[in-house]
């Protein structure tokens, strides 16, 4: 009994120094891609690019090709795509960019007008206590703002270049090597959480990978219909609306309304007829009504387990504490933190049973 005693008395040391040993090369690692500036966001879209070829790699093994040329060969084939596409399409967005800056104090001078009106009413009524100047103030913070982003875009640049080289790089070896670093960190896991571990790993790699596909394949519709609808009306800058339809749409909810909102400006502070506007909204309109029949609920839906409430909450809480960023991942995040609760949970549950 002796023996039995200090046997159980090892293990559980060995076990809990494996646990320790794994929380801290998970920590560290989260520690430093949170403290290098533009880390972050290179390895976030290193998971996106992972979880997209995988299936095609997983594919291409079954057909009996090599592993290191069935992760190339994606890498080359969107390689020689983006080079073709990029030609055209950078020039495509450069010339509305470059006309809209043109006449960007054009729009701020138009709503600045446009909310005078109501302003005006306001003071009549609260003349005697305060005096408002809503148009003028906003007309300020937009030029303010204007003035930040054009001396801001050298930055992003950079950010963005540096970013978009680290992150094929980064997911290179994610598909490279991913595999063996998982058994690796798996083979040190105590003996009574390895299951666990095991199936946490498959079902946070499964769910996580269809997500990004899913989110992704929806934003793509829904900026495809917002060009097809604003482009066959006529309204201008339609690649650069719906581009920022489509990656606002990667929100939850609030998304599809930041994205509605320039067109809709626009189309007010160039004095469109009603008729116009109405065609605009029902552009808009039409591609959340697909998203929210169509995709949501075939492919969105089965994925994430979040009540509604919980999701609007960890939005809410992504915003503050990482901006727009965190609005985008604190979905995903949210899904993996309750499959890690609940398996668990379940894990204390069977033991105690």
């Amino acid at each position: 009994m002796i023996l039995d005693g200090s046997i159980q008395k090892k293990i559980k040391r060995e076990n809990l120094a494996k646990l320790i040993i794994v929380s801290a090369i998970i920590l560290s690692g989260l520690i430093a891609i949170l403290a290098v500036p533009g880390l972050l966001s290179s390895f976030l879209l290193a998971f996106v690019i992972t979880y997209l070829f995988k299936p095609l790699i997983t594919l291409l093994e079954k057909r009996g090709v090599r592993r290191i040329f069935a992760i190339l060969l994606p890498f080359l084939i969107s390689g020689l795509v983006i080079s073709a596409a990029s030609q055209y399409i950078v020039s495509l967005i450069t010339d509305q960019a470059t006309s809209f800056q043109t006449d960007l104090p054009k729009y701020i001078n138009g709503i600045s007008e446009t909310l005078k009106k109501p302003t005006n009413t306001l003071n009549v009524i609260l003349l005697p206590y305060t005096k408002i100047d809503i148009g003028d103030r906003v007309a300020t913070w937009m030029q303010n703002s204007a003035s930040n982003v054009l001396h801001k875009i050298p930055d992003w640049l950079s950010k963005f270049l540096s970013t978009m080289l680290l992150a094929p790089f980064f997911a290179f070896f994610m598909l490279k090597d991913g595999q063996s670093i998982s058994r690796n960190l798996l083979s040190i896991m105590p003996n009574n959480l390895f299951e666990v571990a095991l199936n946490l790993s498959s079902q946070i790699n499964k769910q996580l990978g269809s997500f990004i596909r899913a989110r992704l394949l929806e934003s793509v519709i829904v900026g495809v219909v917002v060009w097809l609808g604003l482009y066959s009306i006529g309204t201008p800058y339609t690649s650069i609306l719906a581009l920022f339809a489509g990656l606002t749409n990667l929100i939850p909810y609030l998304g599809p309304v930041i994205g509605a909102i320039p067109g809709l400006v626009i189309a007010f502070v160039n004095h469109d007829s009603f008729a116009s506007v109405a065609l605009i909204s029902t552009v808009y309109l039409i591609a959340q009504l697909i998203d929210m029949l169509f995709v949501i609920p075939l492919v969105v839906a089965r994925i994430v387990d979040l009540h509604p409430v919980t999701v609007v909450i960890v939005i809410i809480i992504g915003s503050q504490v990482m901006g727009i960023l965190g609005m985008i991942i604190s979905v995903p995040v949210a899904s993996i933190l309750k499959l890690v609760f609940t398996e668990f949970y379940n894990h204390v549950v069977d033991i105690r049973s």
